[in-house]
């Protein structure tokens, strides 16, 4: 299997070093790795450069991320293909794991554990991800309109799953990675999981986010790219006769959307009603629904204040037990806490450096750019 990592990449030099060098840590290298310069104003091209070998760097006028990744896509070899932005970073073994997925699904998409890249102080630490959780009557497809998803840094496609998606639409501006998916999904094609590897999805601090699509998803154009992607997935799933199986999914998503932009928005707030009527679910339906579900959060809250009594309950006669030993058996004879560490999980929080070190390889010694 020939793999192509392609990066699309605009004026992002403070951080396409540590993703390239991430790429040359792998236990399974990639085939070649094409970098496509959308025009920047810094030092991107220079760093890409660098490395060497497998490296290429393709420049192109800034036309936007979308067409920059259909760029390189169109000149790579890969019948294997990865699209990471220019501050994702990889774990070392996640090609390895990737590929040997695909290689059991070879027409599919694979994806591996991902997680953020949170900045506390001065460090990029590990955090968990931030999207909401794969309901139990979901599939994958149903799961990403609501909003649960994996990052482009945490796939792999195959070509043929890849040109089933049709490539990435150059008129959708936030949820790129949402509706090229949701594509390949409706399309026929599988999405199959591992559980090994990893990846890291950088979340920029809030100062940043202004500049990138992050906060490009607040603005008026990018509810509107967001509500879009809805509506497209929606019509194609009508189309296919697939529409009924989805009209729950798609109605929580649009309800979602509906109330983001009630206030600013109230327009798309209008738009996105008239979607539910469209291709959500029927009014009875969703009253049943709505009532079930209060049902069940009464419940569930009935259920830990019952759990939070029989705690304290506990607490207190486990409070009351220790100090009847304390006081038969002395202070000498109890042990402390020091002696029984708390289990912590140390991914979790810590720093992720892959990728500095190769990087750091391809610095000039003395002087240089």
């Amino acid at each position: 299997m020939f793999v192509s990592v392609i990066i699309p990449c605009y004026n992002g030099e403070a951080f396409v070093g540590q993703t390239i060098g991430s790429l040359f840590e792998q236990t399974r290298q990639a085939d070649e790795i094409i970098v496509v310069d959308d025009g920047s104003t810094d030092r991107s091209p220079v760093i890409a450069q660098r490395f060497g070998a497998p490296v290429r760097v393709l420049s192109k006028k800034n036309e936007g991320a979308q067409i920059a990744r259909n760029f390189g896509a169109e000149h790579a070899k890969g019948d294997a293909l990865m699209f990471l932005d220019a501050d994702d970073v990889l774990g070392p073994k996640a090609l390895e794991a990737l590929v040997a997925h695909l290689e059991r699904h070879p027409d599919g998409v694979v994806a591996c554990p991902w997680f953020r890249l949170d900045k506390i102080g001065d460090r990029w630490v590990r955090r968990p991800p931030s999207c909401p959780r794969l309901e139990k009557w979901q599939n994958y497809l149903g799961g990403w309109i609501t909003g649960w998803y994996h990052p482009p840094c945490s796939v792999l496609w195959s070509r043929t799953a890849y040109e089933k998606a049709g490539g990435w639409d150059p008129a959708v501006t936030v949820n790129q990675d949402g509706d090229h998916m949701m594509r390949a999904l409706v399309n026929g094609s599988e999405l199959h999981i591992t559980d090994r590897g990893s990846a890291y999805y950088r979340r920029l601090p809030v100062e940043q986010k202004t500049a990138t699509l992050s906060g490009a998803q607040y603005t008026r154009k990018g509810r509107e790219s967001q509500i879009f992607v809805l509506q497209k997935i929606a019509a194609m799933l009508k189309e296919r006769g697939m529409l009924d199986e989805y009209r729950r999914s798609l109605t929580m998503a649009l309800a979602q959307f509906r109330l983001l932009c009630k206030e600013d928005f109230p327009d798309l707030s209008d738009r996105c009603t008239d979607l539910i009527r469209q291709y959500g679910e029927p009014g009875p339906v969703r009253a049943f629904r709505s009532a079930d579900r209060l049902f069940r959060v009464a419940a569930r809250r009935g259920r830990k204040r019952v759990r939070r009594y029989l705690k304290h309950a506990a607490s207190a006669w486990q409070r009351k037990d220790d100090t009847q030993i304390k006081n038969l058996s002395g202070p000498g004879n109890r042990k402390s806490n020091s002696e029984y560490p708390q289990k912590t999980d140390d991914r979790i929080g810590a720093e992720v450096t892959y990728g500095w070190a190769a990087y750091k390889k391809t610095m000039p010694v003395k002087g240089g750019v």
